[in-house]
């Protein structure tokens, strides 16, 4: 008997325990028993999944990108090059990971990385400040491709 049935409000098991209410939901959907579903919520939480994805793909993004900005544009110690190398090959296999798994986020990289562009600009500002690395000027557009930035291959000089 599902907590419907017991009658207990999905709405509020929504509220109150998200889990127990998520598989209720998908016990409803597995039993194809709609009339029974707490919509309303469903609806948001699948639109919140593909949020989610999409906010990986441009943190990832950004990743990528305040890397690449400190290794080209600090002028303080290398010492942390390599880090910052494994950091950018990292984000650059979970792009492809999410890009394999969702290929509708590929149509979604452009404007992405615009977004993820500005703020990366801002954390490697910040990060390489924290070390007073006075950097050179970080350009106002990103100064790499969306195939430079996701190439393994690529590092610039």
């Amino acid at each position: 008997m599902t907590p419907q049935e017991e009658g207990v409000d999905p709405v509020s098991l929504y509220e109150t325990d998200f889990v127990k209410w998520a598989e209720e939901q998908a016990t409803l959907l597995t039993e194809r028993r709609f009339d029974l579903l707490d919509l309303d919520n469903l609806i948001e939480e699948v639109d919140d999944l593909a949020g989610r994805h999409r906010d990986a793909l441009q943190s990832h993004l950004r990743v990528i990108m305040i890397h690449l900005l400190k290794l080209i544009y600090s002028t303080g110690s290398r010492d942390p090059e390599r880090a910052w190398k494994r950091s950018i090959r990292n984000a650059r296999k979970a792009v492809r990971r999410l890009i394999d798994n969702h290929p509708s986020l590929g149509n979604q990289l452009a404007p992405l990385s615009e977004r993820a562009y500005a703020y990366a600009k801002e954390d490697a500002h910040d990060e390489l400040s924290d070390y007073d690395d006075g950097h050179e000027p970080f350009p106002e557009v990103c100064p790499w491709t969306l195939d430079e930035l996701l190439d393994a291959e690529f590092w610039p000089r």
